[in-house]
């Protein structure tokens, strides 16, 4: 009798899982990794000075009104053993909405879509591993330096670290 009933368990729990299975299918298929969610990606954020050495970086006009940058930077194919990739690159600029986290009149939002690549040496460190955005366009790529697998830290038009100070940093910290 014991023997039955642990049968009919067994068939029940088979019949379940092929139902579940069955009903999940289309919302797995559904949900099937895109560019933008992609298991493979790193995103990384920081809120940095936006000084004059970071302004020409991301492509903000140089007479902007901006005391500030808060960046998510998404690196797909970031899995630690492709040397390229493509990424999306959202930051909001401004100046700074005194008392909160935001910015006055919300700030300008900027999304950059493009290409990224591996490349070796910065001046302070020969061997570091330095990101680069669109390495194919040298008047707006943007470059950072592989402190460790958490953290980036923007890099100046001359392949050198940007500094900050007691209050602020030019590192990317990794949320994902």
């Amino acid at each position: 009798m014991m023997v039955i009933l642990d049968h009919m368990k067994m068939k029940a729990g088979t019949l379940m899982l092929f139902l579940t299975g069955m009903f999940a299918a289309p919302h797995a298929i559904a949900q099937a990794p895109s560019a933008s969610n992609s298991p493979d990606s790193a995103v990384f954020v920081a809120s940095t000075p936006c000084s004059q050495g970071t302004k020409p970086l991301p492509g903000i006009p140089t007479y902007a009104g901006c005391e500030l940058i808060k960046w998510k930077l998404k690196l797909f194919g970031g899995n630690g053993k492709q040397t390229s990739g493509t990424y999306i690159l959202n930051f909001t600029y401004g100046m700074p909405k005194q008392g909160t986290r935001g910015f006055i009149n919300g700030g300008s939002r900027v999304r950059r879509e493009g290409k990224w690549s591996i490349t070796k040496g910065a001046m302070t460190d020969p061997s570091a591993v330095v990101y680069r955005l669109d390495p194919d366009k040298p008047l707006v790529s943007v470059s950072l330096i592989r402190l460790n697998e958490n953290l980036l830290h923007l890099l100046d038009s001359r392949q050198r670290l940007m500094i900050g100070t007691g209050a602020w940093s030019y590192t990317l910290n990794r949320i994902k």
